[in-house]
C-alpha cells in the first residue's frame, strides 16, 4: 500500500481501488507518479538513490510508453532530485515573488520608468520603508 493511501477516506479509497483495479494505462502512470513521490520519504541520499533506481528499474520495465520517457528524462536530473529531497530546496519563495512581480505588472500596465516598477515591487513585497523616502 502506498503511503500515500493511508490518508484516503472510505469513499476515496474504494474509487483508488477501481482505478487501480483497472488495466488503463493512465491508472498505472498515475501509480507510477504516486510511487514516485514517495522519494519524499526518504531521510538519506542513499536510501533516495536506491529507491529513484528501484522506481525508475520498474518503470522501464512497464508498457507505459509516455512513463518511460519520464523514468529517462528524471534519471537525466538524478542528482539534483535526490539532493532537493535531501536538502528540502524548493523554488517556491522565487516563484511567489516572480507572481507578484508580474502581477504588478499586468495590474499597471507599464511603468513609465524602471525606478517606478522598482518602487512598486519594493513596497508591495513590503521591503521599502515609506518613512525613509519622506
Amino acid at each position: 500500500m502506498l503511503k500515500r493511501e493511508e490518508n484516503l477516506n472510505d469513499k476515496q479509497r474504494i474509487h483508488f481501488e477501481q482505478i487501480k483495479a483497472s488495466n488503463l494505462l493512465t491508472a498505472k502512470a498515475w501509480l507510477m507518479r504516486e510511487n514516485f513521490l514517495s522519494i519524499y520519504d526518504c531521510i538519506s541520499a542513499e536510501d533516495a538513490e536506491s529507491y529513484f533506481e528501484r522506481w525508475q528499474k520498474s518503470v522501464i520495465h512497464s508498457n507505459v510508453k509516455p512513463m518511460k520517457q519520464v523514468a529517462k528524462t528524471l534519471m537525466n536530473h538524478k542528482e539534483g532530485i535526490i539532493h532537493s529531497v535531501i536538502d528540502k530546496i524548493s523554488n517556491g519563495k522565487a516563484e511567489q515573488h516572480n507572481a507578484s512581480i508580474q502581477k504588478l505588472q499586468s495590474v499597471a500596465h507599464g511603468y513609465k520608468n524602471f525606478e517606478n516598477l522598482r518602487a512598486a515591487i519594493l513596497f508591495f513585497n513590503g521591503h521599502l520603508d515609506i518613512l525613509s523616502y519622506a
